[in-house]
Formats: C-alpha cells, structure tokens, sequence
C-alpha cells in the first residue's frame, strides 16, 4: 500500500423512537451516516461474494457510490440459539463493532493489507447491545479457500501469503481466526487479512506465532478433508513458511 492513510473520525447518534444508534465512522469517505448504512439488504445490494463467512451476517451493497461490506455481528455455538446478536456491555469504546473498526483503523495507518474501516455501531437496549461494522469492499479478491477450490496456487502466490502473516505478526497484530476464510487474494495477488473481530495487539512471540500458524495449517487440512479436489499439499505449506521466514 502506498500513501498515507488519512482519516476524519466522528462520533453521531442516529434512529427514530425505539433505536439509538451510536456511530463512529469516517467523514472523509462517507458524507452522510444513515439507516441505510447498516440495514443494506433493505436497499440496493451488489451480486458479488463478500468473501467472508463466520458467525457475521455480511451483505455487499452501494452507499454514496462506494462499494461497501456491513457485517452483522452474531454469536456462535451455544450461546448463538439463546442470545442471537446480543453481547453484554454499556461502553462504545468496548464494543465489539468499535473495537475492530479502531483495531482496522490503527492497521491501515501501519501500511498493513486490511480493509478500510468505514463505520461502525452500536445500539443499546438496557444492559445488551447489537453491533455492526461497515469496510470498503476489497475489489475482484477472493478467499484463499475459494482459490483453492477451484485452481492450485502457485509456490510463489504461497511464499507472498507468509511474508504478509509474518509482517501482521511483526507489527504485533494477533489475528484470533487466522483461516483459509480470512485471508483474501486479489487479481493482482495482493494479499489481504480480514475478519479482526475479537484480535489485538499484542506481542506475538515465537509460541503465539506458532500456534496462530497451526491454527491455519488445521483450516487448510479441515477444507482438504471435507472438499474433494481441494488444492493444498504440504509442498504449498512448506512454499508458506518459507515466505514467512524471508527476512524483509
């Protein structure tokens, strides 16, 4: 990424009777926060593949003529069938929209490959919340899984992959899910990191970096077991580590 990444961050509360929506976003990208920001699939989507999965509910859609991701946050396993979408908590700054909006917004301003954080918001109903997060779509990118469906990835397409992880680890960026999902590719072969819900800066030494690395490895042999013709070998896992112990 070149340039320096520039930001007009404001705060405003939106919504009629019933709904307080607090509001954190970028004025410099987006002119005007609404409804519509958060509750796309009430107007007009795009027919494109958000490229994310998880516990998130994500529609691609237009705003002002941008592009844009609104991810829904949503729990998962046990707690998903008796709470749905709500977390427990009364801080903006705590909640779960605002803290990956300012974990992508420190990212962006270190040059590392995230999405653009747009908005995020939050809408209190006594001790609960609801949470939501608006990115700028990565464009013609795909997920590292879906690549691999399809078509092998070339030994070189694997070494840039681990030069990106090791230079997330390098910054001290801890991804809670690296996977085959939350890593995007691009025409160009860019490689993006998405999906920072629940990580953080923290000092990743050699254990952590290990076991965020083993936890890709088991994405990448879950989707080979359960996917016929499934593109990985260990030749491409070793093509990845060897990027990733490149020094840059």
């Amino acid at each position: 990424m070149s340039g320096a990444f520039e930001q007009q961050v404001q705060m405003v509360s939106i919504g009629g009777p019933g709904i307080h929506r607090q509001v954190l976003y970028d004025a410099s990208r987006i002119q005007q926060v609404s409804e519509q920001l958060f509750a796309p699939q009430q107007f007009a989507q795009l027919d494109i593949d958000a490229n994310t999965t998880g516990r998130a509910q994500v529609v691609v859609h237009l705003y002002e003529n941008r592009q844009l991701v609104s991810k829904h946050y949503h729990r998962g396993g046990m707690a998903a069938a008796l709470l749905g979408d709500r977390y427990l908590g009364r801080s903006a700054e705590n909640s779960r929209g605002f803290r990956e909006w300012c974990m992508l917004s420190a990212m962006q301003k270190q040059g590392l490959p995230v999405p653009v954080p747009i908005a995020a918001s939050r809408i209190q109903s006594g001790l609960w919340y609801r949470a939501d997060l608006v990115t700028e779509l990565i464009p013609d990118a795909q997920t590292l899984a879906d690549w691999l469906m399809r078509e092998p990835v070339e030994s070189a397409q694997w070494r840039q992959t681990g030069r990106v992880i090791r230079r997330f680890h390098n910054s001290n960026v801890h991804h809670a899910d690296l996977n085959a999902r939350n890593i995007l590719i691009d025409i160009s072969g860019q490689v993006f990191l998405i999906d920072f819900d629940k990580s953080a800066f923290r000092k990743t030494g050699k254990r952590l970096r290990e076991q965020n690395l083993a936890r890709l490895r088991r994405s990448l042999d879950k989707f080979a077991r359960q996917q016929a013709g499934f593109h990985f070998s260990d030749s491409d896992w070793r093509a990845l580590l060897a990027g990733y112990a490149d020094k840059a």
